[in-house]
């Protein structure tokens, strides 16, 4: 069964229809076949297929060219936050810049499960920049920007059957809520959620269902929730 805790975004513009989409249709393919998804990782393949193909279908270029001439897509896996964050345990805290771990060194900066980047960001800046390995010259631009870069942050939960649903699950959706809902405030992203899926069904997940209703409603984060 599927679950939208709430919908904290409401279909205004032709991005907002394209996630409604797109989210629905790798709801209905989950609850079809919630057996072929050993990993996270295979939702994240079949939800990079759905983008790219509902792109088409709305009439939208999923590639750009940037700034220096290079063509790349819009849609991309483990794009990196603009910030740096502690997520030891089931915890998340963006920290200062120059703040530093109990062993002395940098946080690190936190990863995205899919992001659709903003094509007016594509095309106005290099490589180096879009793909946000060079921190230090994102960072620069940051504060001139008057366009958020990426259009959706997604992240992707699953709790596969083959294991018990673990205590702590409502921590570890909190934990990746958290970090949207701090991309968010940060003006990084025009969208940004969470979708938990398992292969556990609705009966024996109706706890967590409610934990995730709630936590959706105290961060005003879209979470969505699928059962097999």
């Amino acid at each position: 069964m599927g679950m939208e805790s709430k919908d904290f975004i409401k279909p205004e513009s032709k991005w907002d229809i394209l996630k409604k989409i797109v989210v629905e249709r790798l709801q209905a393919t989950f609850q079809k076949y919630p057996h072929c998804f050993f990993s996270e990782h295979d939702i994240h393949s079949v939800l990079y297929r759905l983008v790219k193909e509902e792109l088409k279908h709305q009439g939208i270029n999923s590639e750009e060219t940037t700034l220096d001439g290079y063509k790349t897509s819009l849609v991309h896996h483990e794009y990196p936050t603009p910030f740096r964050c502690d997520m030891q345990g089931y915890t998340f805290r963006r920290t200062g810049e120059e703040e530093r771990t109990p062993k002395g060194g940098l946080y690190k900066r936190g990863h995205y499960d899919l992001v659709i980047l903003n094509s007016d960001f594509v095309k106005n800046n290099t490589l180096d920049i879009l793909c946000g390995k060079n921190y230090k010259k994102l960072r620069l631009i940051l504060p001139r920007l008057s366009i958020q870069l990426v259009i959706w942050a997604c992240e992707i939960i699953y709790f596969p059957k083959i294991k018990k649903l673990p205590k702590n699950a409502i921590k570890i959706i909190e934990q990746d809520a958290l970090k949207i809902k701090e991309t968010k405030k940060c003006n990084f992203c025009k969208i940004g959620s969470v979708h938990v899926f398992t292969s556990h069904s609705h009966k024996e997940a109706a706890q967590l269902q409610q934990q995730i209703a709630q936590l959706a409603e105290k961060e005003q984060i879209e979470i969505t929730f699928t059962t097999a």
